[in-house]
């Protein structure tokens, strides 16, 4: 186990609001180039606090106070009830644990700790690290990132996860707690964090980062392939709607192909990202920081382009969506398998 110290030279609290689109509280604690473990971070954050569950209280119409012996809130430093209705079946996580799977990262992997995020006032709070796997393609850097989720919420499992999405806002946030592609280990609410379930989450922790090598290779093959304006079309069509590959296959083979066709808003809309415009209410305007005017026209430009409308474009039902279509079946896992078929 990481042994935990507690930092005299990092007192500064610094906290950031993030935007968010649906009125959820979310901030970001920033804590970059001090070089600390997640323990560390959690306590100059102020997360340090811990969870009791106690029982649901009632007080009748005759003042009689009631306590209920199956029902039960999970109570903030007994101070503040973050959600009530638990049963016995619930088992406490604190933060302070999560903090410590987090610790064997920092031992294990040298990742940095440079962020808290709390969302949902209390609610859910994440340890952000860079895990210093970054790479080039091109000019772009990608960057991989660890978060370790400890949920107050009465219902979702504990979660450690790898990403490539770096949140910055409450839509990136969701997306890169959602993104189970890479590596992810639950932990259930409804067992005792023990021993042995420590032990098993230990041994899988050496595999956390084994994935950047695998996503780096992915990525400079796909950055090798040069792409015409009819494969790049063709790849869109093949990512969201194949069903239209064989008339495509007849026709000229360009963007004039959807003039006739209703519908087919993502696929107009990565073509859109490939020249850096967004159209919307009949209105066009130039996007900017996508990346591509210093990338080449690959596929690797091209699946940038899905993974761009995936987190920023989609709006209201990309979130949604993101959780359904998880892991195998998830839009961007989708980019890239077919991406690297057309890289063969």
């Amino acid at each position: 186990m990481a042994e935990r110290i507690i930092m005299q030279d990092v007192k500064k609290f610094e906290w950031e609001s993030l935007m968010s689109m649906t009125g959820n509280k979310i901030s970001k604690f920033n804590a970059i180039d001090k070089n600390l473990n997640c323990s560390q971070l959690m306590r100059n954050a102020g997360l340090d606090w811990t969870v009791r569950k106690l029982p649901v209280q009632a007080t009748t119409e005759d003042g009689i106070r009631l306590t209920s012996d199956k029902l039960f809130s999970l109570v903030k430093d007994d101070n503040k009830i973050l959600v009530s209705n638990l049963t016995n079946q619930y088992h406490v996580m604190q933060n302070e644990k999560m903090a410590q799977l987090g610790d064997m990262f920092y031992d294990l992997a040298g990742v940095k700790f440079e962020h808290c995020i709390n969302y949902k006032d209390d609610k859910v709070i994440t340890f952000l690290a860079n895990t210093g796997a970054s790479f080039n393609i091109g000019d772009d850097q990608v960057k991989n990132y660890l978060m370790l989720t400890n949920f107050h919420t009465g219902r979702d499992k504990g979660k450690i996860n790898t990403t490539n999405v770096n949140p910055v806002c409450e839509n990136t946030y969701m997306v890169a707690l959602s993104d189970i592609e890479q590596f992810y280990i639950g932990i259930t609410h409804r067992v005792e964090f023990d021993d042995k379930m420590e032990d098993l989450i230990f041994k899988k922790i050496s595999d956390a980062l084994k994935s950047n090598k695998r996503y780096k290779e992915q990525a400079e093959t796909l950055n090798s392939y040069s792409l015409t304006e009819s494969d790049m079309l063709k790849y869109f069509i093949l990512v969201y709607n194949p069903k239209l590959i064989a008339d495509f296959d007849k026709s000229k083979k360009d963007y004039s192909f959807f003039n006739d066709l209703s519908g087919n808003k993502q696929i107009k809309s990565c073509y859109g990202i490939w020249h850096d415009t967004y159209e919307n209410n009949g209105t066009m305007y130039k996007l900017e920081n996508t990346g591509n005017d210093i990338r080449q026209d690959t596929l690797w430009k091209a699946f940038n382009c899905i993974t761009y409308n995936e987190d920023h474009l989609r709006a209201g039902d990309r979130v949604s969506n993101t959780f359904i279509t998880n892991g195998k079946d998830n839009i961007k896992d989708k980019a890239m398998q077919t991406a690297l078929e057309m890289a063969k």
